[in-house]
This record gives structure tokens, sequence and C-alpha cells, in this order.
């Protein structure tokens, strides 16, 4: 893991942190209610576009 962040600046480094931690919240349980499984959905959603500006490795 860290060699594939090797090379990226502290912000790209934090936004993949945030996307990890983003797609962990999406195990919300299933007696939450529907508000905040939207905004745990909404926030992934961002998490996500925010990494498509990440420049990441391919991985092999």
């Amino acid at each position: 893991m860290k060699t594939l962040l090797k090379g990226l600046t502290w912000k790209q480094k934090a936004i993949v942190l945030y996307f990890a931690l983003s797609l962990c919240l999406l195990c919300i349980g299933d007696d939450s209610p529907i508000w905040a499984i939207l905004l745990v959905v909404l926030n992934f959603a961002n998490a996500a576009r925010l990494l498509k500006k990440v420049p990441l490795p391919e991985i092999e």
C-alpha cells in the first residue's frame, strides 16, 4: 500500500484516505434511518468524485 501512495502529495494522500474511510462507512446497519443512509451514500459519491482527480498508478 505504501508504494501505491509513493509520489503523491499530502492532499492526494488525504483524498485516498477519505475514500477508504467513506467506503467503510457504507457498511451502515439496516436499522439506521433513511436520512443517515442517504448522507453516507452522498459522502461516498463525493469521495469517489475527488478520487478521480488523483493520479493513481496502475495495479498489475
